[in-house]
């Protein structure tokens, strides 16, 4: 039985790609490794496999990211960096398989999607893709007292950076913040500045979901017009739940019921 090499990396940038790092510079063929995010406790180990536990380092993960812009193209590197971001389990496989097939063929890999790996890395950016297009328009912000605009969310992706790029442009003389309660981070921007992604202590986690159930006037007037547009007779649950997931509607204004 062929012997495995699991390289485990923490789930974030630095980690994933210092594993695909040392799992390429190791002396065992691409076949025997194998690259698994710790994105569960209780995963269950497999037999006759010897488990390397990776060490984040900037210098690695810095040199795959230079390697794929040069080696293979910028198109390649942003999904790449996407699926790193993603919240699928598989992602660290799927990105170290499709390097192995794009440092081989070059830019036109990212493009060949008769190769299972090239079509799995598109599926995971198109569920990238299509979530954060979703909140862009599905996010709402409450003010709060001090006028700081504030918005929650639990995304199945890590999508803040692209959320924070489109409202920043869009909102730039406001003062706001984007809650990911499920990554426990949040995205501030305040005007005239550059947004950062700052993570959260435990304190400052039960802050932010305290501020959250505190409804402004503006919610409560969205609340009313929404009732009013709606028609009852033209209602159509099904189509509303294609259109609009159901996991998106309890950071909503116009879903919440407190």
């Amino acid at each position: 039985m062929e012997k495995k090499y699991i390289y485990r990396c923490e789930d974030s940038v630095e980690g994933i790609l210092t594993g695909i790092y040392d799992a390429w510079a190791s002396v065992h063929p691409h076949e025997e490794n194998r690259i698994e995010v710790c994105m569960n406790e209780w995963e269950v180990p497999l037999l006759f496999a010897d488990y390397v536990d990776v060490v984040p380092n900037p210098e690695k993960s810095e040199k795959v990211q230079r390697s794929v812009r040069l080696r293979v193209s910028e198109e390649a590197y942003e999904m790449v960096m996407k699926a790193v971001l993603s919240g699928d389990a598989e992602k660290g496989e799927v990105i170290y398989r499709f390097l192995i097939y794009a440092f081989r063929e070059g830019a036109r890999a990212g493009r060949s999607y008769g190769n299972p790996w090239v079509m799995r890395l598109f599926e995971i950016v198109r569920n990238f893709d299509n979530e954060s297009h979703h909140l862009k328009g599905f996010l709402r912000f409450d003010e709060q007292e001090n006028g700081l605009l504030l918005a929650r969310y639990a995304p199945k992706n890590n999508i803040l950076g692209d959320l924070m790029e489109h409202f920043s442009d869009r909102m730039n003389g406001e003062n706001f913040m984007i809650f990911d309660e499920k990554r426990r981070i949040a995205g501030i921007h305040r005007p005239g500045t550059m947004w950062f992604v700052y993570r959260l202590n435990e304190e400052e986690y039960r802050m932010l979901s305290d501020a959250y159930t505190q409804e402004d006037a503006y919610g409560t007037l969205w609340k009313i017009f929404h009732r009013k547009i709606a028609i009852a007779e033209r209602e159509n649950a099904s189509l509303q739940r294609n259109n609009l997931p159901l996991r998106f509607r309890p950071y909503m204004t116009e879903f919440r019921t407190s």
